[in-house]
């Protein structure tokens, strides 16, 4: 085995022999696995968080038994859990613990109340997480907040609702502006497939609490679905919603994944595999570099160099897929940029991101430079940019979704892999450079 972890001579048989192992169970997975009719999907893409996950999620919650449910049974353990945490010096978790065992806290920004008490399996625990139901009330959408209740009391829950989008530049920093603005006492409840925390820049100061799909929401879906018992449209939207929550969870490979580690405890091969780990992290990395690289060489006549410089690639290739921390660098995104002549801020990119996947446009920061982000956005909209956000007027996306590509999976390798589909963005680009490059 090499320095960098990859086998060679005969020490690659071994490795060879665990790989062909894990590609049949892969293989017979794949036979295996069926693909259900869901109505969600055929409707909408399955990450659109906006039409599909908040506008699902706030018709479940304009029934009062599924809010107050909602309320008491999947924020409050998380408020408890991670303020208690705190309190004890623990670090912090980001996928919250909502079954048995869980501590209970208390939430400050709430009026003061007796201490309720609560039994979960015969254990008695007190818990002062208050949250008033007097005429609460669910909001979507409103100043850009995903999902929001709030109540008589000028209490507030705001939901910032991420599938695979990233944060935005203070994002939840201006929610709790926004909302306090109102009149309101907020606490922010960051909710994702797994319980990731929120970026630094976009929380601030400010206290944030965890939830994760996985193990918050589809045990609150279930009882949802349950109440549902006599409305058989219901009950059935409910149950598709949650398979479409377990498919994006990942959780359809479950069974593929407690066949490879019944492999894994054989012998030698866990040592095998960790070994592995480096090869892939150093194979993936040159994989994502060749694509760009590939890129840049294609559009060079008509965009010349971009303002990354090879090397200013790789090492941020480094840091992107190793996930370290270094000075420059941000470890969730990396690209190539060509600064657009004739406008005050404003690039032509490709971006590899590890939440949202592969995409290209034009970079320009809205808050900064409105009037030019304004115009830009009209004019790639009419070149069928979409997808805009507060850095990006409009971009197309050449692979979405499975993580982004914060590590191989099979649409990314697909992606890299097809250079006819390549060539398309290619002349994308070019066409769009011709298109806003002013003399």
């Amino acid at each position: 085995m090499n320095a960098s972890g990859t086998p060679t001579g005969d020490d690659g048989s071994a490795y060879e022999a665990l790989l062909h192992q894990v590609e049949v169970l892969y293989a017979l997975h794949e036979a295996r696995r069926k693909e259900p009719f869901n109505l969600f999907t055929v409707l909408r893409k399955a990450s659109d968080e906006e039409h599909l996950h908040s506008k699902f999620l706030e018709v479940l919650l304009s029934r009062e038994s599924n809010l107050e449910d909602f309320v008491q049974q999947v924020v409050a353990p998380a408020v408890d859990a991670e303020r208690h945490a705190a309190e004890r010096g623990e670090p912090e978790t980001t996928e919250p613990q909502v079954d048995d065992g869980r501590p209970i806290r208390h939430w400050e920004s709430a009026p003061p109340v007796a201490p309720s008490s609560k039994v979960t399996n015969g254990v008695e625990r007190m818990s002062t997480f208050s949250f008033s139901l007097d005429d609460a009330r669910v909001k979507r959408e409103q100043d850009y907040i995903d999902l929001s209740i709030t109540n008589a009391k000028q209490q507030a829950i705001v939901i910032e609702n991420k599938i695979w989008a990233g944060d935005q530049p203070q994002q939840l920093q201006r929610y709790f502006q926004t909302i306090t603005q109102r009149g309101f006492k907020p606490i922010l409840v960051y909710l994702t497939l797994h319980g990731d925390a929120p970026s630094d820049d976009s929380r601030g100061d400010h206290e944030v609490f965890s939830l994760s799909y996985r193990q918050s929401l589809i045990p609150w879906l279930r009882r949802c679905q349950e109440r549902a018992c006599d409305e058989p449209a219901l009950r059935e939207s409910v149950a598709q919603y949650i398979a479409l929550i377990r498919n994006l969870c990942g959780d359809s490979g479950r069974e593929f994944m407690t066949e490879v580690k019944r492999v894994l405890r054989k012998g030698a091969n866990l040592v095998l595999a960790s070994r592995l780990g480096n090869a892939v992290a150093e194979v993936w990395r040159d994989r994502l570099f060749d694509y760009w690289e590939a890129v840049r060489l294609d559009v060079d006549p008509a965009l010349g160099a971009p303002v990354q410089s090879q090397k200013k690639l790789r090492d941020w290739l480094k840091v992107f897929v190793y996930g370290l921390k270094r000075k420059g660098f941000n470890q969730t995104h990396f690209h190539y940029a060509w600064r657009l002549s004739g406008w005050t801020a404003a690039w032509l990119a490709i971006e590899g991101n590890r939440h949202e996947g592969i995409f290209y446009g034009v970079i320009c920061e809205r808050d900064e430079h409105p009037e030019e982000y304004g115009r830009l956005r009209e004019h790639l909209n009419s070149l069928g940019f979409g997808d805009a956000g507060s850095w990006w007027p409009g971009r197309k996306f050449v692979h979405r979704g499975e993580g982004g590509v914060k590590g191989p999976s099979e649409g990314a390798v697909k992606v890299l892999d097809d250079p006819q589909k390549r060539s398309e963005v290619v002349r994308d680009l070019d066409k769009t450079w011709e298109s806003l490059r002013k003399p």
